[in-house]
């Protein structure tokens, strides 16, 4: 227990016959920016409200710094909360709400001046500090309510969805700042979001949250390019999902679809062949080309109509309908090659689909077929 910040055993919280989170662990390393993420009704802000204490676990423990304090009281830990409405005192200026809970300690008044100025300097606020928060843009009242958290040197900061009330520009901007600000300060961040540019963007490891469960816990990168469940693969990102039955290929396992196409998985063990497999393809590996152009050997490929075009700047989202699999496919394309004068693919047109095997992920299945699903894309 004591390699982390938080440690969760066995946690499991139920509201009557509602079960918000099951049998939940999880280990949050020292000075991590850890994310919970997933949609709504999920579970992320029960377990953040029971690492803060304002929340009991119906089971299980859990340690702050090797301690379990399961049945501490919020003032007794050593954490404290940012939340998504700032909760400044409008009467007070920013030096004042920063200094509020240090006062209330009854600390030196020279300790709590030399604080609250090493808190505003840490978001850039030093010469707002007599401002009220009214004066304040959105941004800088978030900063105040960080200041008000890091003032009182927690060993953990939680961060309950803090930058949803944002506008997009801003959140974005914030998203850098707050990760500036950990490097600096150097303790740990729990971020709870439903986000999951947010989450990617921040994160040193996220864990994926769906039904009161951890799907996957892993780095940013890890999640987006080895999703282990269809949730994780379709929740984080896009994907196209591939189902079929496995036959042998040379070394390879081949899920065929009739007329040239076909999909190419790592070869399963000998008793799986035959079985179904579900695969998913994220829409950036996959490349458009022309009816009767040559693909690559040993790509995967299928064959489909354009649907849709939707032109987003610095890509080109296109949805394919493939009646080899009864969905629609979404391919994103750079626009690096794209002139003002280049027609792109339009809809109606036929288009094949291809892909370097390596970028199928093999999800578990229950072992058959789930054809009739609806495409998480």
């Amino acid at each position: 227990m004591d390699d982390f910040a938080i440690y969760l055993q066995g946690v499991t919280k139920r509201f009557g016959a509602l079960t918000a989170v099951e049998n939940m662990d999880l280990g949050i390393g020292h000075g991590e920016f850890f994310s919970l993420l997933g949609p709504s009704g999920c579970g992320k802000t029960t377990t953040l409200r029971m690492i803060a204490g304002f929340e009991e676990p119906t089971e299980g423990a859990i340690f702050l710094d090797g301690v379990d304090v399961a049945k501490l009281p919020p003032f007794r830990r050593n954490v404290n909360t940012v939340f998504q409405n700032y909760a400044l005192f409008p009467h007070l200026n920013v030096e004042k709400n920063v200094a509020f809970g240090l006062k209330r300690k009854k600390l030196p008044k020279d300790e709590i001046e030399r604080r609250v100025t090493d808190a505003l300097r840490m978001v850039e606020l030093e010469d707002r500090r007599r401002y009220k928060p009214s004066q304040l843009s959105g941004g800088m009242q978030q900063r105040v309510a960080l200041a008000r958290a890091l003032v009182n040197l927690p060993s953990v900061l939680l961060l309950d969805e803090p930058l949803g009330a944002l506008d997009l520009k801003l959140r974005r901007q914030m998203q850098l700042e707050l990760k500036h600000i950990h490097r600096d300060v150097g303790i740990t961040f729990i971020y709870v979001t439903h986000d999951q540019e947010e989450a990617l963007t921040m994160s040193d490891r996220i864990a994926v949250m769906n039904a009161g469960r951890v799907e996957q816990v892993g780095a940013p990168e890890d999640l987006y390019e080895h999703p282990r469940t269809r949730f994780v693969a379709g929740f984080i990102g896009i994907s196209n999902f591939i189902e079929g039955r496995v036959q042998r290929h040379g070394n390879m396992g081949l899920v065929s679809f009739g007329d040239g196409q076909r999909v190419f998985v790592p070869l399963p063990p000998e008793g799986s062949l035959g079985d179904y497999v579900e695969l998913a393809v994220r829409p950036e590996k996959i490349r458009l080309h022309e009816m009767g152009e040559e693909v690559p050997e040993g790509y995967c490929l299928l064959r489909g109509t354009v649907r849709d075009v939707v032109y987003l700047g610095m890509t080109t989202q296109y949805k394919i309908d493939v009646p080899a699999l009864s969905r629609q496919f979404t391919v994103l394309e750079q626009n690096v090659e794209v002139a003002s004068d280049q027609t792109l693919w339009v809809p109606g047109e036929r288009t094949q689909l291809a892909w370097h095997p390596s970028h199928n992920r093999v999800l578990p299945t229950g072992g058959s077929p789930s054809a009739q699903e609806e495409d998480a894309a």
